[in-house]
């Protein structure tokens, strides 16, 4: 019986899924050979060895990171929605960025977004050590955030869900209720990221202002 029809792309796909589900370490060509339901062989033909098959699932991802979606009517607008989108991509291909960074390809899968923040940082008015400051402060809570939701969804319970944890001298009883259930990832990131571009968004003209001039 002929053996089915698969494809480079198919064995990339494939092998992501299985990494982003399982992780590196119980990702096998053998695995991959039988979820495609061809012979191993068949995806050393299409794609060579293990190392090989990283390697394009890397530049795949680099691929990703250097067209994430940036829409907004203004710079501030536009910063926000690349750091979600980074974000959001960050914990999709958590397992693919330590492959990445294995190879030492992690400052190249990072450089993309920076350009992209330091494009619309200049629009703003805001260069030199003062964009360099903005823009680490970003990478910086869209990385730490994303680390945190994936370990919070891949790990085990928060202590803080712990109700025992919480003695009664607490002033704020709601307070404490709300912290003891789950952290809303999100919600958290979105909070944080809206204080840090506060002060550009209080700088930056209204594009819906037309200086008073009426029509």
């Amino acid at each position: 019986m002929p053996e089915p029809a698969v494809t480079a792309e198919a064995v990339f796909d494939a092998a992501a899924a299985m990494i982003e589900l399982d992780g590196v370490d119980r990702f096998t060509m053998r695995g991959l050979a039988n979820r495609l339901n061809v012979a191993v062989t068949s995806i050393y033909w299409h794609v060579g060895g293990r190392d090989k098959l990283f390697d394009g699932l890397v530049d795949r991802l680099l691929d990703e990171m250097a067209h994430l979606p940036m829409t907004g009517d203004t710079a501030v607008d536009r910063i926000a929605s690349l750091a979600h989108a980074q974000r959001r991509l960050l914990i999709q291909r958590q397992h693919l960025l330590a492959i990445a960074h294995s190879r030492d390809t992690t400052p190249k899968l990072f450089l993309p977004v920076q350009r992209a923040l330091a494009g619309q940082l200049a629009e703003l008015g805001v260069t030199g050590a003062d964009a360099a400051l903005v823009l680490r402060a970003v990478e910086v809570h869209v990385i730490s955030s994303a680390v945190m939701q994936f370990a919070a969804v891949r790990g085990d319970k928060h202590d803080e869900e712990d109700p025992s944890l919480w003695t009664d001298d607490w002033p704020d009883r709601a307070l404490v209720e709300a912290l003891q259930s789950p952290t809303d990832y999100d919600a958290v990131f979105t909070y944080g990221l809206q204080a840090l571009l506060a002060p550009l968004r209080a700088g930056q003209p209204d594009p819906t202002d037309d200086g008073g001039v009426t029509a």
